[in-house]
């Protein structure tokens, strides 16, 4: 029966389904095989090694990929597909990479595909499956209407779909080499340009929180392609929105919490860690230079005092500078909160910004709130009893 949906996947005969007098067949068959295959019972577990084993399975799926002219819901229904035999199915990445690279270098992709742009008629360059998911996320973004397009158009989950398929894919494969340097490039720029998008729609804003978990495992070497691209901002833009959402609003639980905050917050650690210029950005975004003066005035003052602890020359128990509502403020909130994920996520980005250095730490911090974090980096003593 499965391979009676791919065919329908791939009839031909059936374009009339685009008709609106007509089902949508393609579609229809293609979320039929998602249902038949997702899950973990045995049966679907079995329907699914069947579906990836086969001979047609996943040359049906590559081949509709291809397509250059069908609606989205289909090319969306077909990317969920794709997503969840990549997770639930690792072993069909080779599969579905040769059939790609197979069908691209020969020239059999229907209808021109008209996702991949290639230089010349005799270009035999083969496309793999991350190319081809980019191409099609660049399709998405970059087509008219401009995005996300109205209320109807369903190009953004479309384009969160396939982000979250190459997060999968990301780590579906830890142990493949890096794409080739124009892949990547051609990611960096995906993800800048959604990252630039305006946040005045909440599903542009759901695909730049694709986008930050996509980040959590990005090279090292994008952090310099985000920071001359106009990358940086926005994150840091998202940051404070999430931080809002966590500590002003306060309308979900303390799992919910985690995932609103932990990936930004990473995300942006990571980046600080890999490029000093981008450290240099967000601590001008958190810490505004232009109060820096009045900053250093109170650091004087404190410093003056002659109280230390540890390897910190300062023991301020309120940060010398976070008024309420700012951004600063809502991330040391977080220092201590009662989840112990967001409490070290919090913590850890502030230390990548103070460059590890336990005096400025308190100093911006306050000793009340760095405490516990110090001392689990052995650089204050805590006292006899405390957990670290």
């Amino acid at each position: 029966m499965l391979l009676l949906y791919c065919k329908l996947l791939d009839d031909t005969n059936l374009q009339q389904s685009s008709n609106k007098k007509y089902p949508d067949i393609p579609r229809v068959a293609s979320v039929c095989i998602f249902r038949a295959t997702y899950g973990a019972d045995d049966v679907t577990v079995s329907a699914r090694k069947s579906f990836v084993h086969s001979i047609d399975g996943c040359m049906y799926l590559m081949k509709v990929l291809l397509k250059g002219d069908q609606p989205v819901p289909r090319l969306f229904s077909i990317v969920r597909n794709i997503h969840h035999l990549i997770s639930a199915a690792p072993e069909s990445i080779p599969i579905m990479d040769k059939i790609l690279e197979t069908l691209t270098a020969n020239g059999d992709e229907e209808d021109g595909c008209s996702f991949l742009e290639k230089e010349n008629d005799n270009d035999n360059k083969k496309y793999g499956l991350l190319e081809v998911l980019v191409a099609t996320l660049a399709w998405a973004i970059r087509s008219d209407p401009p995005f996300p397009g109205g209320q109807y158009d369903r190009r953004s989950d479309l384009a969160l779909e396939i982000l979250r398929a190459l997060f999968a894919l990301d780590a579906g494969k830890p142990t493949v080499p890096l794409p080739s340097n124009d892949a990547m490039t051609e990611i960096g720029i995906m993800l800048c340009e959604i990252l630039r998008l305006s946040n005045a729609d909440i599903r542009v804003y759901e695909c730049k929180l694709a986008v930050v978990t996509l980040l959590l495992n990005a090279p090292e070497q994008y952090s310099g392609y985000l920071s001359s691209n106009g990358g940086i901002k926005p994150l840091v833009d998202i940051m404070a929105y999430q931080l809002s959402v966590v500590v002003v609003e306060r309308t979900g639980s303390s799992a919910e919490d985690a995932a609103a905050v932990v990936p930004i917050l990473l995300a942006l650690r990571k980046l600080c860690q890999s490029n000093a210029s981008i450290l240099q950005m967000v601590k001008n975004e958190i810490f505004p230079p232009d109060l820096d003066e009045e900053f250093q005035g109170k650091v004087k003052a404190e410093m003056k005092k002659e109280q230390s602890e540890g390897q910190s020359k300062a023991k301020n128990m309120a940060p010398l500078d976070a008024p309420r509502g700012t951004v600063r403020w809502k991330l040391i909130r977080l220092m201590t909160w009662i989840d112990s994920t967001v409490k070290r996520a919090a913590c850890e980005l502030l230390w990548t910004l103070c460059d590890e250095d336990a005096t400025e730490f308190v100093l911006r911090t306050g000793f009340g709130n760095a405490v516990h974090f110090l001392g689990n980096k052995g650089l204050v003593p805590l006292p006899a009893g405390v957990n670290v």
